[in-house]
């Protein structure tokens, strides 16, 4: 297969070149890029050289987000085999989740024998996939570890319960969503998970895209318009997923949008898996040269610091009044979506978290930028994802 001139990047290849560049003795940071685009312009033919790297422990990541973006059956076979061939748990673990990531069907009788025997240690990330895959059979295998399932699973199970009854009910299976979360209501789990359930199953049956007032910034499918390490960014269903969970973020990640903006409202929804992890929503913000850090304005998403304004990589610091921890504590869904808006007008920024005004802050330094990139973040640090969905923006007059 042909190789990139010298002075081609991957991001500006073919598919055959990037996978000739694969094949080569290329470094393992552009191998990584070759796949990061390959989940762009790749097709069945990349899923063999992308297989092969499933068992490489510095490019599995990349080569599991690329087979999760390709169509067709070949990527899902490819990633089913892993599940058999890989003998390093953590890998195992994560070409499930990137099953879960796909909805790959054909995988679900796999993950049953997974979920419901824990032995191999792979019964969490099992059981989270079949969550999001729900087929009949997927929450079915749910439902019976929540009613009897071993210990170790059943919390897993109840996460994976919320998730799916979530998104079948915006997608108008209202109807199929009851059972898993009666499921949970009758589980001896913590207060926190049942009650969570409960609200879920009372609260009125959406009607369409929550919150929805201004343009889409993101479409649910695509990453058209915006620009990252797709290591560690990926979709899921129609959210933007950030970090992993089979492994450390070694650096702070940002998920770029291509437009430089400046008088705006941006409504979106946030949610930190279990609660737990640290992201965060950047505006007037630009990436820094030679770095991967940005400089920027921060709507903070970690406990206890929501609906918080940071000045990031900039005077790192909160700036304006924050929001008292008794507010943040009543006003955060820790395991849930919470409804962010971001208003910026002039030198004036304010913040609401769930419908409360946290933060109303006026900048008064006449040479910080107004205006600049959005981007949403994970923050360096342990396993964990931020997801954020449903981003919808309105330009104001200046």
């Amino acid at each position: 297969m042909p190789e990139p001139p010298r002075d081609m990047t991957p991001e500006q290849s073919s598919s055959a070149v990037l996978l000739g560049l694969l094949a080569s003795d290329a470094s393992p940071e552009l191998k990584a890029r070759a796949c990061q685009q390959l989940a762009i312009v790749g097709g069945a033919d990349a899923v063999p050289a992308l297989a092969s790297l499933l068992a490489d422990e510095r490019l599995s990541v990349s080569a599991r987000s690329a087979l999760e973006a390709i169509p067709g059956n070949a990527a899902g076979a490819a990633l089913l085999t892993g599940i058999r061939t890989l003998d390093r748990p953590s890998l195992v673990a994560g070409v499930i989740d990137s099953l879960g990531v796909r909805r790959e069907k054909s995988a679900v009788p796999v993950l049953q024998t997974l979920a419901l025997n824990p032995g191999r240690g792979l019964a969490a990330p099992a059981v989270s996939a079949l969550g999001r895959i729900a087929t009949s059979e997927a929450l079915g295998t749910i439902e019976r570890i929540l009613a009897a399932g071993p210990a170790s699973v059943v919390i897993p199970a109840a996460h994976a319960a919320l998730m799916a009854a979530d998104r079948l009910r915006r997608e108008g299976g209202a109807a199929v969503a009851e059972p898993l979360l009666l499921a949970i209501s009758s589980a001896s789990l913590p207060a926190h998970l049942r009650a969570a359930a409960e609200a879920l199953r009372t609260a009125p049956v959406p009607s369409g895209a929550p919150g929805r007032r201004g343009a889409r910034l993101f479409n649910g499918r695509t990453f058209k318009g915006w620009e990252g390490d797709l290591t560690w960014f990926r979709i899921v269903d129609d959210a933007i997923v950030a970090g992993r969970l089979d492994r450390a973020i070694p650096r702070n990640e940002f998920l770029c949008y291509h437009r430089e903006l400046a008088d705006f409202e941006l409504r979106l929804q946030v949610r930190l898996f279990e609660g737990k992890g640290n992201g965060g929503i950047q505006f007037r913000s630009q990436r820094i040269p030679g770095d991967h850090e940005m400089i920027g304005y921060q709507a903070d998403v970690a406990t206890p610091h929501w609906g918080s304004l940071y000045d990031e990589s900039r005077r790192r610091r909160f700036l304006g009044t924050r929001p008292a921890p008794a507010l943040v504590a009543r006003l955060v869904k820790p395991a849930d979506w919470n409804d962010y808006i971001i208003r910026c007008e002039g030198a004036r920024v304010r913040l609401w978290l769930n419908g409360e005004l946290t933060t109303d802050y006026t900048e008064t330094d006449e040479a910080v930028p107004r205006s600049g990139r959005i981007a949403v973040q994970i923050h360096s640090g342990p396993p964990s994802e931020a997801s954020y969905r449903a981003l919808e923006l309105s330009e104001l007059s200046a």
